[in-house]
């Protein structure tokens, strides 16, 4: 039987008339140069800066009178994932600055892109950091100015409001592709005789949440798309990527002090990087003078502007806010023996290298979780608890999960959801496991796990702590959380 543990919520009484507080803040995460950067199977070393990185807040609070009845710290941030052990550490920080602030009611989101410091000390092989900012340089500046953005929006909070509304902007594409003979790739080649499909859904909904000073002046954007930001990942620079040129543009638009906060929506089989049409999206890209990163960066800016001028004729002052934290008990994917056989065979080829070399560190680190694995599964461990955040904002939902969630999950939230509108947030409340990716059946199905690491990745044992059974759990439980508070 799975099992839930729900966090204590205030519900607000049918006789109440509550108001939203809110506040934000805007910090500058950007690391110092050199600087060692994650997301890919070998650190690389950024020299340059092609954009700042920052962490952007904003701190709900409902109120009756004077009275408290629930909150909401949504914080998103430039960077490519949580590590585990991460949130934790950062909440204990955030509660000896910040006490009023509930811990469990922060939400820590990564953009996801691939031009961001390493978080993790032991990701890669120390010797190859060299002169660069390392993970123990980084982390003790990245909580301060976390902290410090948290405390600023919780403590700048003053009677609001919120307004929410839905745009369309063409920003990310499945990555997978389908073969002749069924097997799937992660941007595989389309210019071959093979070459049959697109694996999956595209969505280029874009979710906008706009927050409001009691002049009803726009103070924060809270922007969700199914896309994570990795167009700027194989220039070894450190970038924020398209949201830097969607902040920018939005903020001359709207005012130098608007929080844009970025998330990625559940997009683990997405990319911005094109598989179809690239030299004629290439020519329009050099007819406006315009970068990939910028282009993209400019057709998210042009929707929510044109979604925030409509959705301004509703903003709401009393709109409820009710929120739940969830520890949610997934099935494991099960390791088979032939898979283990797989994994520990590559383990046991690299330790008996005299010295590690290219790949080595960041794929003994993966299929040694394979077969650590599988030992604990021999032991009875068959399920993982992971966090989730459902809140209802007015007639929005929001719900989060920590994995790179394959489309097609947040696609059944959305049409099963019981709210007006639904804001769907991944990469999010990472706990003390590595959730990795949650795949569907049919990528499963679309090849096996061998000794080669990039063959069908993201859908192998190899890159899912949990597997499909599990990703319909999570949606069900999401789902059933969400119609309990639009009961």
């Amino acid at each position: 039987m799975l099992s839930e543990r729900s966090a204590a919520t205030a519900q607000t009484p049918a006789s109440a008339s509550p108001s939203l507080w809110v506040g934000t803040a805007s910090a500058d995460i950007t690391p110092p140069l050199p600087a060692a950067l994650t997301g890919f199977q070998t650190v690389r070393i950024a020299r340059t800066i092609q954009s700042p990185l920052q962490a952007n807040v904003v701190a709900v609070e409902s109120r009756a009178g004077d009275r408290a009845l629930d909150q909401l710290i949504m914080v998103s941030c430039d960077l490519c994932i949580f590590r585990p052990g991460i949130q934790d550490e950062f909440r204990r920080y955030v509660a000896g600055r910040v006490p009023e602030v509930d811990p469990r009611k922060l939400i820590l989101a990564a953009t996801h892109t691939h031009s961001a410091p390493v978080l993790r000390q032991s990701q890669y092989d120390e010797s190859s950091y060299g002169d660069a900012t390392q993970p123990k340089d980084y982390l003790p500046m990245l909580y301060e100015r976390l902290a410090d953005a948290v405390a600023q929006a919780w403590q700048s909070r003053a009677v609001g409001s919120v307004a929410w509304g839905l745009g369309h902007a063409v920003v990310g594409h499945n990555r997978r592709l389908v073969y002749a003979d069924g097997h799937a790739e992660m941007l595989g080649n389309t210019n071959q005789p093979g070459f049959r499909q697109v694996e999956g859904y595209e969505d280029h909904a874009v979710d906008v949440l706009g927050f409001y000073d009691d002049h009803r002046r726009l103070t924060a954007l809270a922007i969700s798309l199914a896309c994570p930001a990795q167009m700027s990942q194989s220039e070894g620079v450190v970038s924020a990527d398209f949201w830097h040129d969607a902040r920018e543009a939005l903020r001359a638009q709207y005012g130098s002090t608007l929080a844009v906060l970025g998330f990625c929506a559940p997009a683990g089989d997405q990319c911005p990087h094109l598989s179809l049409r690239q030299r004629g999206e290439a020519r329009m890209d050099r007819l406006r003078g315009l970068s990939r990163t910028q282009e993209l960066g400019r057709r998210i800016a042009r929707s929510v502007a044109d979604t925030a001028d409509v959705m301004g004729n509703d903003i709401r002052t009393d709109a409820p806010l009710m929120h739940t934290v969830q520890d949610v008990e997934l099935p494991a994917r099960i390791v088979t023996d032939a898979e283990f056989a797989t994994a520990k065979s590559v383990c046991d080829a690299i330790d008996a290298k005299p010295q590690a070399e290219g790949w080595d560190t960041w794929v003994r680190h993966l299929y040694g979780e394979v077969c650590d694995r599988y030992h604990a599964q021999q032991d009875g461990r068959r399920a993982h608890a992971v966090e989730v955040h459902v809140a209802r904002l007015g007639d929005v939902a929001i719900a989060t999960n920590p994995f790179e969630l394959y489309l097609d999950y947040g696609i059944q939230m959305q049409a099963r959801s019981a709210s007006e509108q639904t804001f769907l947030i991944q990469l999010a409340a990472a706990g003390k496991e590595n959730p990795g990716y949650l795949p569907t059946t049919r990528a499963v199905a679309g090849g096996g796990f061998t000794e080669a690491p990039m063959n069908n990745y993201s859908a192998t044992v190899m890159s899912n702590l949990i597997g499909p059974e599990g990703g319909q759990v999570l949606v069900d439980r999401t789902v059933e959380s969400i119609a309990r508070l639009f009961a």
